[in-house]
């Protein structure tokens, strides 16, 4: 309604019965005779003398002072936002005169009855107020109006009470205006989280401040995930333009905005390139700021499916697994040591005994020798499911990040197991990159060698700090870092295998296809991995496959050649000669 029409609106005048009290008050009729005797009573002695019994029952009833109880009135009357102007023009009082009572309306604010909420004056916005959701239906039903508790918050609550808010009122400008100021309350209600001392230091500035409450609700919701990261677009849909912004935008392009400056947010890298129209909370704003919150409703999460992250041991088929006979005793006591029948046990009786309780193996040796298949037989066999790492793919050519990617992939592991009934794996697979002795930084490449260093230094840290299970394989047979060495609860290795093990594992593999004194002329001719044994059983099924034909034993032997890659030949070994 525009402030002009308020007197052409408004109701009862001098034309109106003669009023008749009623025999006892309730809030509704009591704030209805002082809205009605404060219309244009420019607040004369006359107004206060005829609304005594009226306002002396509201500010009984409801705890506050005269003034505030005619502001309500007229702003559970008006139902929109009003500005110090409009109030002045309701009771035909100048604006100046209303602003004399500002401590006190400033205190509805503080109770959160009203809210700050611009209102449109003249043409344009201007400062104004607004009741708060809830309290009309409250004094509706003759009760007081209670706002929800919103102090004393630990940051988990805060942030999920903030995320729900938004969530519903964030949709435009004007229900954005709304959430500002409710965010701002919720900060002051909470100065003892980091979060909000950090909010109230940009306390000139509410945009500023609801900015980065704004990053931290896109964090709430997309952490860790492509979508991650609030867009220029979204910003517009929410903001004033710029010249009421102090230029946010223009700042948020070019870098120079506050919240960059101040290293709480940072250009969303994507591909390697900045993307300067989408912004993030930094490692370290998340780190100090956010210790403590995990991201429980987050888009991203909802959205995942179980196996976004995991591998469920029930998708992993058997395979019979051959060993010699050191390792197959060894792989069948950790297998029995990591059921869910014998690991809580052991695990709380660790922890009595005041010892780690997590469950760091290393499986090591020669490649194809059945490493990465035994943890999948064990996931299977005990339940599990799988977490797997690629270690490659942690690296990140951006100083800072690498180490920034192993801890969240251990974060992430930790909240898996919260949510599991049954403690899943974490898997690192071909590791060999990030266990082997930590390099003195005088190499060719400084730079890659600290990142190397940094990232086994956290992994060793977190390997201290492990309560769940985690399984290691690397090629490495003789360069393992001996802090990796002592952190490793079970250290299996995984050697060729020996004669008859080879010739099961032909026959096994090529079925009957081939005799067993077949099998073991070949085990004992080549000195094969299991890995390498596959491969001809492969070779054989392809040629199968193109000519419907089983390959004889000689053409198994020209396999057996081919797999050899003509060693004799003299051809250099692949790989980097120390």
């Amino acid at each position: 309604m525009p402030i002009d029409m308020i007197d052409d609106e408004f109701m009862p005048d001098g034309s109106q019965k003669e009023y008749k009290e009623p025999k006892s008050w309730t809030i509704i009729t009591a704030l209805d005779r002082v809205l009605g005797l404060a219309h244009g009573s420019e607040l004369s002695d006359d107004f206060w003398k005829d609304s005594r019994k009226p306002l002396d029952f509201l500010t009984r009833e409801l705890g506050m002072t005269k003034m505030q109880v005619i502001v309500l009135a007229i702003l559970i009357e008006y139902g929109e936002p009003m500005t110090w102007r409009g109030i002045g023009k309701f009771l035909h009082c100048s604006r100046l005169s209303i602003m004399t009572y500002s401590e006190e309306i400033e205190e509805l604010t503080a109770k959160r009855w009203v809210i700050r909420r611009p209102a449109h004056e003249m043409g344009g916005l201007y400062e104004g107020f607004a009741l708060s959701h809830g309290v009309v239906t409250a004094l509706r039903h003759n009760t007081i109006f209670v706002p929800e508790k919103i102090d004393g918050l630990e940051i988990q609550e805060f942030v999920d009470r903030m995320e729900s808010y938004l969530d519903k009122n964030h949709n435009n400008r004007n229900d954005f205006c709304d959430a500002e100021e409710w965010i701002l309350q919720l900060c002051k209600a909470n100065p003892h989280l980091p979060l909000c001392n950090m909010v109230l230091q940009f306390e000139d500035d509410i945009h500023v401040q609801s900015l980065l409450m704004m990053v931290v609700f896109d964090f709430a919701q997309w952490a860790e995930s492509d979508d991650e990261g609030l867009t220029l677009s979204s910003i517009d849909d929410l903001y004033p333009e710029d010249y009421k912004t102090d230029g946010m935008r223009k700042k948020l392009l070019d870098g120079s905005h506050p919240l960059i400056v101040r290293g709480l947010i940072e250009h969303k890298c994507e591909n390697g390139i900045a993307a300067t129209d989408c912004y993030m909370l930094t490692r370290k704003c998340k780190e100090v700021l956010l210790k403590g919150y995990t991201p429980s409703k987050s888009k991203c999460m909802a959205c995942r499916s179980p196996e976004h992250d995991l591998k469920s041991h029930s998708v992993i088929k058997e395979k019979k697994m051959y060993y010699n006979s050191s390792e197959q005793e060894q792989i069948e006591r950790l297998t029995s040591l990591l059921s869910q029948d014998y690991l809580p046990t052991i695990q709380q009786r660790l922890e009595q005994e005041g010892m780690r309780k997590g469950f760091a193996c290393l499986f090591y040796g020669v490649p194809g020798t059945g490493k990465t298949e035994t943890v999948l037989q064990i996931a299977r066999q005990t339940g599990r499911d799988i977490m797997q790492i690629d270690i490659a793919g942690m690296r990140d050519k951006y100083v800072g990040e690498s180490e920034k990617n192993i801890k969240a992939v251990f974060h992430r592991y930790r909240d898996v197991c919260k949510n599991r009934d049954v403690m899943p794996i974490l898997f690192f697979n071909e590791a060999d990159g990030i266990f082997g002795k930590r390099s003195t930084i005088e190499g060719n490449n400084p730079s890659v060698e600290k990142m190397d260093n940094a990232m086994q230094n956290i992994i060793l840290q977190e390997l201290e700090d492990l309560d769940g299970i985690l399984i290691a394989t690397t090629n490495l047979t003789c360069n393992l870092d001996s802090a990796f060495e002592r952190r490793f609860l079970f250290k299996v290795e995984f050697k060729k295998p020996e004669m008859n093990v080879k010739a099961k594992l032909w026959s096994s593999m090529m079925g009957d296809s081939i005799t067993n004194e077949d099998a073991m002329r070949l085990a004992k001719k080549y000195d094969f991995s299991g890995g390498q044994i596959e491969n001809i059983a492969r070779k054989r099924t392809i040629e199968y496959i193109l000519s419907g034909k089983r390959a004889t034993i000689e053409e198994l032997e020209m396999f057996c050649q081919s797999e050899l890659l003509d060693k004799n030949s003299g051809r250099k070994a692949i790989g980097f000669v120390n």
